[in-house]
């Protein structure tokens, strides 16, 4: 990795305690069946542990930032986990559901800081040349937690007791406190005068709070005065956190981001399925142990393709993205989510294992369609300075829309199951029942994201340029791509596709149709790769210019084979669309591109057409230009001092003297 020892222990110290608490947000799921009923409390009652977790999450993501700011990195980390590890083992005594649930809850203060803290850690510990190495680590650390989470807590839970899984996490989390007193380096900077709206806390805790309370207690007790109670503060606390916000200069929350369409139209999109998502988590195993009888591995097991599948996804959704835009791959993951969701509203006593855990792998494949492209969809409509901003409220609305949308769905549960029991209706029959119109309810929310998708996501042309309207980002990005784009129709054959890779010495071009818009691109590589398919030997390039200069009786074969290779159509073997910027785009977006491909060089299109090519080193070199312009502007007007004449001054002055002298001057 090119790591220090010093820098290896520091990243495993960070990416194991954030580890540890990722995993932690997973491993309820098993757990509710049992917690159900050791502690004789209703599916309404138990989500709780879930809610209650996200929605603090959901408050402290707010106040991170102003942590970050007041308190050195080294001491938030330890405290967080700190805080972490008391919450852990609170859950684990938890003698009954009160104290257990105060146990998640402190847990998730602890959590809630220490996802966005970790970045800036690794951020400020690592050199610039070595973060690409540690947050590439970190991902994946990342996306490995929530996969092995409901399959590791169901193994504890048939071999030993959640309390046990609970005293587990507490183990790990001391670890993580005990190693980073020692590990993590001492100092850093602070901000003093940074300050925390507390009015605006009280009033976010109370609003979401509040609401999750009265929806909640509606479901499992029904209309009561403390639930109206519940409601109408929730209600009316958040309508005054968010006049508040709009007339602060500096909101806790900057909601005024929320008046871009595209941006609100995510955010929206992102809650329904935020919502119809962690129901699901909380209700299938439900339905595996408390219902069908299955052991809580079982269900841990059914539920750890899709979180495989939707850990593997990310970056690749995030490549598709950049081909094809947001619709399309929308489109295609909400209709499917849409229908896996409805697929499970027709759940009965007979229903297999394969086939839930086929439907619950397809529906979280779909979802990986939908989250990545509509968030950066929306993000990308923001200007550069309400970025964070945009962050910082899109992941505030979906995990409160993640504890809303499950308390509502787990209620809908609860009062359709008590329906179904007093009319007579057996009681696993009655409560498979509650769990079948939980995810019809659920199945709503999905179709309400589709029509959104279908009405309002658009991959319309020239949204770059609005943004532009100065054409100042055009400007930058002309000056520094390359011109000289060697393209391919896309009706030529391979052999023509083979000879422009040959002659302008290139090893990829693009097809274009027509009109000249950029449909896919081909590469030598395209070439290798479909004679490897049909060859023994053949992956070398060197080999296959070998094979078609050897006219030896063994290759005539892979000749024959290469001559009817150059005759086909070169799209059957081209890759299918072209990732690309918008000639409007500005740099740090055109660095997404090329970062999360992975690619050394993109495409530039205008309205589709391809004027032109940006490479990594073109963006390098023009950084590097601008950065010593500046700074040489600053040390010339600097370098004669307050009374003499500066570098500039003197090259002027020596430009009007003769030869020697001038050299004499300039010295």
């Amino acid at each position: 990795m090119g790591l220090s020892r010093k820098q290896i222990v520091t990243l495993a110290v960070l990416v194991f305690g954030t580890f540890v608490t990722v995993l932690n947000q997973t491993v309820v799921a098993p757990v509710i069946p049992s917690v159900m009923a050791e502690m004789n409390v209703d599916a309404a009652t138990a989500q709780w542990l879930t809610t209650g977790f996200t929605l603090v999450n959901a408050i402290m993501i707010p106040i991170t930032a102003f942590l970050t700011d007041r308190f050195t990195t080294r001491r938030l980390f330890l405290v967080s986990m700190g805080v972490f590890t008391v919450g852990s083992a609170l859950a684990g005594w938890g003698p009954n559901f009160a104290v257990l649930l105060i146990g998640r809850l402190v847990q998730a203060a602890g959590a809630g800081i220490l996802m966005p803290l970790v970045m800036t850690v690794l951020m400020w510990t690592f050199p610039v040349d070595k973060r690409g190495t540690a947050m590439g680590l970190f991902g994946i650390v990342i996306a490995f937690g929530p996969a092995i989470g409901p399959t590791a807590a169901g193994i504890i839970i048939d071999r030993a007791t959640w309390h046990d899984m609970f005293y587990i996490i507490t183990a790990l989390s001391i670890i993580v406190v005990v190693v980073a007193v020692f590990v993590l380096k001492r100092g850093g900077e602070t901000n003093k005068d940074v300050t925390l709206d507390v009015p605006s806390v009280i009033l976010s805790t109370l609003g979401f709070g509040g609401l999750l309370y009265g929806l909640s207690t509606i479901g499992s007790y029904g209309l009561s005065i403390d639930a109206a109670v519940g409601t109408v503060v929730g209600v009316v606390a958040l309508v005054l956190f968010f006049r508040r916000q709009l007339k602060m200069e500096h909101p806790m929350l900057e909601v005024r981001v929320l008046a871009n369409r595209k941006f609100l139209v995510s955010t929206i999109i992102g809650m329904l399925v935020q919502g119809a998502l962690l129901a699901a988590g909380i209700l299938v195993p439900i339905y595996l142990q408390s219902l069908l009888g299955y052991t809580a591995t079982i269900s841990g097991l059914v539920l750890l393709p899709g979180a495989i599948i939707m850990g593997v996804m990310g970056p690749i959704a995030g490549r598709l993205f950049d081909r094809h835009g947001p619709r399309t791959l929308s489109l295609i993951g909400m209709s499917v989510l849409t229908i896996t969701t409805f697929a499970f509203a027709f759940l009965g006593p007979e229903t297999g294992l394969i086939t839930i855990t086929l439907l619950y792998t397809v529906r979280l494949f779909s979802l990986s369609l939908v989250n990545m492209p509509i968030t950066t969809w929306g993000m990308n409509a923001l200007d550069n300075e309400l970025v964070n901003h945009g962050t910082s409220v899109n992941n505030t609305f979906r995990q409160v829309a993640g504890s809303l949308g499950t308390a509502i769905l787990v209620s809908a549960s609860t009062i359709a199951t008590n329906m179904s029991t007093s009319a007579g209706t057996d009681g696993t029959l009655a409560s498979i029942f509650g769990i079948d119109v939980a995810f019809g309810l659920a199945g709503m929310l999905c179709l309400i994201g589709l029509i959104m998708v279908i009405a309002l996501v658009k991959d319309r042309p020239g949204e770059s340029a609005l943004k532009d309207k100065d054409n100042s980002r055009r400007t930058v990005l002309e000056s520094i791509m390359k011109r000289d784009v060697y393209t391919l129709p896309a009706h030529a054959t391979v052999a023509e596709a083979m000879k422009l890779l040959v002659d302008k010495h290139i090893s990829a071009a693009p097809l274009v149709n027509a009109a000249g818009e950029a449909v896919g691109f081909v590469s030598d590589g395209d070439i290798l790769r479909y004679l490897s398919k049909r060859s023994q030997m053949l992956m070398d390039p060197v080999v296959m210019i070998m094979q078609t200069v050897d006219a030896d009786a063994d290759n005539k074969d892979f000749a024959r084979k290469l001559d009817n290779l150059m005759q086909m159509d070169v799209r059957s073997i081209a890759t299918k669309g072209v990732i690309g910027v918008d000639v409007h785009a500005d740099l740090p977006e055109v660095c997404r591109v090329l970062g999360d491909n992975h690619l050394k060089k993109v495409a530039v299109l205008d309205e589709g057409h391809i004027v032109g090519v940006i490479n990594r080193s073109d963006i390098t070199l023009y950084s590097m230009e601008q950065y010593l312009a500046e700074r040489g502007e600053e040390a010339l007007a600097q370098d004669g001092g307050p009374d003499g004449p500066s570098k500039l001054e003197r090259a002027e002055h020596a430009a009007d003297l003769p030869d020697d002298e001038a050299v004499a001057s300039s010295i």
